[in-house]
């Protein structure tokens, strides 16, 4: 039983982020004795990006950071259309 108790505790600190657009996910989860950080592509829950971390810390980290770089992403292509325009 105390091993369940610990494994709760892991699934309890597992965080998800999505981005603006609600199109990608972000996902820290504990496993092999590792953080691992993986991007996904929603519906599909298609594999982008996966990274692995000796700290939660790290992992949080760079998931925040994925998160950002999805939404510059989404900002950039508006931005181009915008200026496309203004050119003309």
């Amino acid at each position: 039983m105390a091993f369940d108790r610990s494994r709760r505790y892991d699934e309890e600190r597992n965080v998800r982020y999505l981005n603006e657009e609600g199109d990608y996910a972000v996902e820290v989860e504990h496993t092999l004795n590792k953080w691992c950080v993986t991007v996904l592509e929603l519906p599909d829950k298609k594999i982008i990006a996966q990274d692995f971390f000796p700290e939660r810390w790290k992992a949080l980290a760079r998931a925040q950071d994925f998160v950002r770089i999805l939404n510059m992403r989404h900002k950039d292509e508006e931005g181009e259309g915008v200026s496309a325009s203004d050119d003309d």
